[in-house]
């Protein structure tokens, strides 16, 4: 009886730290979540609406005013072709030069490989201002000023990529390299018909990195874009607010919020579509570790 008395007890122990710390986590989700609702229900509101002495939740008279500003007063539709066609090809050429070098530091045995891993550790750290004004002259140097190819470029050499998927490969079996080998298989082969399909949430979080990374990068864009031809999202956003000045920039809150809701629909609907790959990769790392 005693034993059953202690195992209820710490039951109900349990339980009640488990109902703390879901009341917790709802609490900090909550605090997360308010911030992401205003900027949406900022984006329906009417102007007299977002300047009132009251915090106005959910607009009483919604509207879509100024998602119709955004499209008409500015080239929004051509900053978002610029930023998806820099973000497609910033995936595309990292897939390439993330697998590759991946694969040979993970799998093959060479003289430089420890040179290149210390190396590669060393881009890492080294914030990407400081490598901002060499990079910028050498693209100056080519005369890919004011290009998209200025901007998708610089990206596709981050090595934050290849050292996620180094990771990863040393997590498949030699052996599976050994036997592909025996069988008269090059590298080559064993890299995209084994590797690869094997690494698909490994790739799955570097091109949810990637494109994060490469639909929200500013500062680049702007040191290296100066035309609405070439300018991408978020350096488009920036100069409606340097349009204006500091007295009149205040009426534009609703339009910034609008603007903020389109610019980030993209990165929202790559995550819900590769959220399972993202988890598994997250939980199998766990695993592993």
């Amino acid at each position: 009886m005693m034993e059953t008395a202690e195992i209820n007890k710490k039951k109900h122990h349990f339980t009640f730290g488990k109902l703390i710390l879901y009341i917790v986590l709802i609490v900090l989700t909550v605090a997360a979540f308010l911030p992401l609702f205003w900027i949406l229900s900022t984006s329906f509101k009417e102007m007299q609406e977002i300047f009132t002495n009251e915090i106005v939740w959910i607009p009483e008279n919604p509207t879509l005013e100024n998602y119709q500003r955004a499209f008409e007063a500015y080239p929004l539709v051509e900053w978002m072709r610029n930023s998806i066609l820099v973000t497609v090809w910033t995936i595309l050429l990292s897939s390439i030069f993330y697998i590759m070098p991946a694969y040979a530091l993970a799998k093959m045995e060479f003289k430089l490989k420890p040179l290149l891993m210390v190396l590669m550790l060393a881009t890492i750290m080294i914030p990407k201002e400081l490598s901002a004004i060499p990079v910028y002259k050498m693209v100056r140097a080519v005369n890919l000023m004011d290009t998209t190819a200025s901007v998708i470029i610089p990206q596709v050499s981050e090595a934050i990529g290849v050292f996620l998927l180094v990771q990863f490969f040393r997590s498949i079996p030699d052996e599976l390299i050994e036997a592909s080998l025996l069988d008269g298989a090059h590298h080559w082969k064993i890299l995209w018909r084994i590797f690869v399909p094997l690494s698909g949430p490994a790739v799955s979080v570097m091109i949810i990195l990637t494109f994060v990374n490469s639909w929200n990068n500013f500062f680049w864009p702007l040191l290296v874009t100066f035309s609405e031809a070439s300018m991408t999202l978020p350096v488009g956003m920036s100069t409606i607010m340097a349009s204006y000045s500091e007295a009149s920039a205040a009426r534009q809150y609703g339009l910034l919020m609008a603007m903020s809701v389109i610019a980030s629909l993209p990165t929202v609907i790559v995550f819900l579509a590769l959220q399972n790959k993202f988890v598994e990769a997250v939980t199998s790392s766990s695993i592993k570790g």
